[in-house]
């Protein structure tokens, strides 16, 4: 194992919590042990000594595998039998006795539990959980084989692997029972002594905890999955603080606040930035960000392969991981002195500087490709949209930082408009729109689509659009056609005739993070402020 992948395990253990069993044999007390034994006494113990919480289920009848199947969403790891037996299973009869006798009457309820979780849509589009299979069968790829024909048979798309299966961010693995049976040499008897491939996946009670967080860090380990996982065991943490803060003895204060805004409803989006700001604070001061340290950057860089030339001084030269690590902690500039061996000479200084500029504007730094890395867009799509996290089924709204499109005309354009005149709309209501031209050069935002557009500041450019609220809302919202929200404007015969696009309606696009819609606002504000004199041209020569 790496060192980034011992940080990465470090970073899961401390935000793994709860792991849910499921076995019919869990409080089982037969004296006669097989190789399908459940010991729930070494099982809980092992695990928390790991300070893990086990939550162990005993299901006895179809009601109890629909409650877990629910339940099961709720863990960070499900660990499930494979041959769960209930009470009073349905006697069959006639030709469906016929059938049951050909087919396998082991893995009906795991599947079934299996089933739920991964067709859940919430969890296979945004989910991230471990499924683990531990069961005393001895032929472990067919249950994975089974598990695939199954979740083949829902149309459900898969990868699969030696006794793994991956759906989406779903992973299901398929781990034996150590039945740690001794030869009359007093040796554990390998359980599958021909099949050495089968051995790696045969785990006692005291190897699981391990070995599961260690299967748990292979889904997460990389640089921003490390710090996702870190700001979210911090907020875990600190639950009980923030609700401490936020105690129900601010009630009253809440209440009078929101009785003397002009608008009441206003409390609510401000409470979401406070709380929002509250969140910020903890992740700050509790360094939630030192997964991201120079050090742990450099042991990711271990991991991976880089195959990069680059312009050093005129010359395409190639560059190893040594370049890239000392790049990180003293800079472009003593990455090249170090890998030349030399000092640079003013001369050179400056060459590397336009070396350095044009870097900073290749399609992709970290690869040869001559096209724009679709995971660059994705990083910058997270730097830039507030929608990012929007429900599908939730209207958006016309406000400042709104991104639309034409229906008709296929034109973008962003809305510029203050949140403070975005609400409370009574009757119809002029909004202030930029034009953003779709660009194969410079651009300032990608779609979610991966379309780049530039924005024009220019005044002339500047265009208004009239909405009227429906109903009892005093907000512009858009309907719903098809997966699609469109905005309807209001167009008065012959007031707006000079539209060539009057009948023009507006797909929603996107919502801009507040700070990025506001420098839009704030730039076409300065871009309407500049002062234009007659002077001596002379004089504004040397002005400028």
């Amino acid at each position: 194992m790496t060192v980034f992948f011992e940080e990465s395990k470090a970073v899961a253990d401390k935000f793994l919590q709860s792991i849910i069993f499921v076995d019919d044999k869990a409080f089982s007390n037969s004296e006669q042990k097989t190789h399908h034994d459940f010991d729930a006494y070494e099982v809980t113990r092992n695990f928390a000594e790991k300070n893990k919480i086990c939550a162990l289920y005993n299901p006895r009848t179809t009601a109890d595998i629909d409650m877990i199947g629910r339940l099961a969403k709720k863990a960070d790891i499900i660990v499930l039998d494979w041959q769960i037996n209930l009470d009073n299973e349905p006697v069959q009869t006639g030709e469906e006795e016929q059938d049951a006798e050909e087919e396998d009457p082991r893995g009906p309820h795991t599947l079934k539990i299996i089933t739920e979780i991964v067709t859940d849509p919430v969890l296979v589009k945004d989910g991230l959980k471990l499924i683990v299979v531990y069961t005393g069968d001895t032929d472990l790829n067919e249950i994975a084989d089974k598990i695939q024909r199954e979740l083949e048979q829902k149309d459900i798309a898969l990868t699969r692997s030696f006794c793994e299966i991956l759906v989406g961010n779903l992973k299901v693995i398929i781990v034996a029972k150590s039945n740690e049976e001794l030869d009359d040499n007093g040796k554990v008897i390998e359980k599958f002594k021909h099949l050495p491939d089968y051995n790696q996946r045969v785990k006692s009670y005291a190897e699981l905890p391990d070995y599961l967080l260690g299967e748990f860090t292979k889904m997460t380990s990389g640089l921003l999955s490390n710090f996702v996982l870190n700001c979210l065991a911090i907020l875990r943490q600190n639950v009980s603080r923030l609700l401490k803060i936020y105690n129900k003895d601010l009630d009253k204060a809440f209440l009078s606040h929101r009785l003397l805004l002009t608008n009441g409803e206003d409390s609510r989006q401000q409470m979401i930035e406070i709380f929002a700001d509250s969140i910020q604070a903890l992740l700050y001061y509790n360094h939630a960000d030192d997964t991201l340290k120079a050090e742990s950057v450099k042991n990711w860089l271990d991991t991976v392969t880089i195959n990069r030339n680059i312009t050093i001084l005129g010359n395409s030269t190639p560059v190893n991981m040594e370049f890239w690590k000392t790049w990180i902690d003293d800079g472009f500039k003593g990455a090249v002195t170090n890998l030349l061996g030399r000092s640079l000479n003013d001369a050179e200084i400056k060459t590397l500087k336009n070396n350095y500029d044009s870097l900073s504007k290749a399609p992709c730094l970290l690869s040869d490709t001559q096209e724009v890395d679709s995971k660059d867009i994705e990083f910058s799509i997270l730097t830039h949209h507030k929608s990012i996290f929007k429900p599908v089924d939730i209207a958006p709204k016309m406000s400042l930082g709104a991104v639309v499109k034409g229906m008709r005309t296929g034109k973008y354009w962003v809305c510029i408009q203050q949140r403070c005149d975005s609400v409370r709309v009574l009757g119809e209501r002029r909004f202030l729109f930029l034009p953003l031209d779709v660009s194969t050069g410079k651009f300032q935002f990608v779609t979610s689509d991966g379309i780049k557009l530039k924005l024009s500041n220019k005044s002339f450019d500047l265009r208004t659009i009239k909405f009227m609220p429906d109903n009892d809302e005093d907000l512009i919202k858009p309907r719903l056609e098809g997966e699609i929200f469109v905005f309807d404007p209001v167009y008065k015969a012959g007031h707006d005739a000079y539209h060539q696009d009057k009948d023009e309606t507006f797909a929603w696009i996107l919502d801009l993070k507040d700070l990025h819609a506001q420098r839009i606002a704030h730039d076409f504000a300065h871009q309407l402020s500049r002062v234009g004199l007659d002077e001596s041209e002379w004089l504004r020569k040397r002005y400028s």
